[in-house]
């Protein structure tokens, strides 16, 4: 399988499960926990010159927000 599609099929089921934890949690707990895992597998995985410049680049992008349809 090609990595862009192992990509986007990854992203698919984190984001669905994300949405699904958000049900129950609030979604700040929920995004907190993701990035708190994101950055120890970066650290684990990445060498410090290049975890460093992650962490810059994340820093300084903007973000926007997920246009998610309310359930009220």
């Amino acid at each position: 399988m090609k990595d862009n599609i192992k990509l986007t099929e990854v992203y698919q089921d984190v984001f669905t499960r994300a949405l699904e934890l958000s049900e129950n949690y609030p979604q700040q707990m929920v995004a907190a926990t993701y990035m708190a895992i994101a950055m120890r597998l970066y650290r684990t995985s990445l060498a410090e010159n290049e975890y460093a410049r992650l962490m810059h680049y994340i820093m300084e992008t903007d973000v926007k927000p997920f246009d998610l349809p309310t359930l009220h």
